[in-house]
């Protein structure tokens, strides 16, 4: 079968602003696991990235009525919604035959409403690996019944919306082939977050799938169950990108890299042992235990740290339901800058219980932390994340418009 996978264009100015010209790209991670998932049964795969290729709404329906696939997928997440609809729409004038699969964050958690506004005729919900093949060979077959695909929802003819039960969550992810790397425009073509990378060309690498915390604020399409790489895989896969690629930076996206520090101590062990020249970017959560682990990190190429505090408040930081406290965030962050490496915060204001009083504690916390790049950011419930429910306890918000939660 003929497949497009689609990473939609962003709408720069409402995610940019007055700053669209410093808006960065880096490689889509989502896409290129599901393309090299696809194409070891044999499918015929094509990625149109449409942020690094610069393609409008227009531009994309253009490409897709010139070469119509069998199937197109979309990737979605909520602050882009307008444009997935009128992409979807557009799509479906010009090829109207042709079928749409969409997946990502958004539909994960608002399949439902996405099906009932938009052409898009089915959704993949959570990890699409699995439930994507199953509907590629029912769309094979000229199925039309998809009740027993898990993971799944999707519109029948007549217009009904059906949603399947969950899929049972990938155990071994070493079973997993590479993400098909060679489909994406060249790397070198992207543009790297700013005070995110040393060096060109980068790819994004996600070690583990998961996150077992309870934060109101996240939602987390991969589920609570944390499933990880083996260390021998993770650094196999980095030799990959050196010598395919020549890659020579990563950026680890995993919600909990330090989780298993024995795991992240091996995997360090074999990219020495290995002599791979990379540096790369690593994430902490804000109660590691064995601050030795840093010292492991950058003798591995590691060089900068990101580490979620959100609030210098105790009580914010509890009703948050962070699972840490102010001590082990200044603990972690100090073993960041023990091991002479730059350390990135990320602070929240307007969160859950915050006042005045509260943010200024928390503009006090982020200098006391010393952190290189502390970054700040208003509070904004996403679907999925147990704030979306209960925002209005705190104050008001507005869920009319999907294009504002940037």
């Amino acid at each position: 079968m003929q497949i497009t996978l689609i990473n939609p264009p962003i709408c720069l100015k409402d995610v940019y602003g007055k700053f669209e010209k410093l808006a960065s790209f880096q490689p889509p991670l989502g896409i290129t696991s599901l393309a090299g998932y696809l194409l070891q049964y044999g499918h015929d795969i094509k990625i149109i990235d449409a942020n690094v290729s610069y393609l409008s709404i227009e531009g994309i329906v253009k490409e897709l009525r010139k070469y119509p696939p069998d199937l197109v997928g979309l990737y979605t997440i909520s602050y882009n919604y307008p444009v997935i609809e009128a992409l979807s729409k557009g799509i479906r004038e010009a090829v109207p035959d042709l079928k749409i699969v969409a997946g990502g964050p958004h539909v994960t958690f608002m399949s439902e409403e996405t099906l009932r506004d938009t052409a898009i005729d089915f959704c993949c919900l959570g990890e699409a690996e699995e439930s994507l093949h199953e509907l590629i060979q029912h769309l094979e077959n000229h199925a039309t019944d998809f009740s027993g695909i898990q993971g799944l929802a999707y519109k029948t003819p007549e217009g009904e919306i059906i949603k399947n039960s969950e899929r049972v969550l990938i155990k071994d992810l070493d079973e997993l082939p590479f993400p098909a790397i060679h489909l994406l425009p060249p790397l070198k073509t992207y543009k790297p977050y700013l005070l995110h990378h040393k060096r060109t060309p980068l790819m994004t690498v996600a070690t583990s799938r998961g996150c077992p915390y309870k934060c109101v604020f996240c939602e987390t399409p991969s589920g609570k169950i944390v499933r990880a790489h083996s260390p021998e895989y993770v650094v196999d896969y980095m030799s990959f990108l050196d010598k395919q690629f020549g890659v020579r930076e990563v950026t680890f996206l995993d919600d909990t890299f330090t989780l298993n520090e024995k795991r992240v101590y091996k995997i360090c062990e074999l990219i020495n042992k290995k002599n791979i020249d990379m540096t790369w970017y690593g994430t902490a959560q804000a109660n590691v235990r064995d601050m030795d682990i840093f010292k492991a990190m950058k003798s591995a190429g590691c060089w900068i740290v990101a580490v979620g505090i959100e609030s210098g408040n105790q009580k914010v930081i509890d009703l948050m339901q962070k699972g840490t406290t102010k001590e082990k965030m200044q603990a972690t962050c100090q073993g960041v800058l023990a091991a002479n490496m730059k350390l990135k915060t990320f602070f929240v204001l307007g969160n859950p219980g915050d006042t005045e009083g509260t943010i200024d504690e928390t503009i006090e916390f982020a200098l006391d932390l010393k952190g290189h790049y502390p970054v700040f950011s208003l509070m904004t419930p996403f679907p999925g994340a147990p704030l979306w429910e209960s925002a209005e306890k705190y104050g008001t918000f507005d869920r009319s418009s999907f294009d504002r939660l940037t």
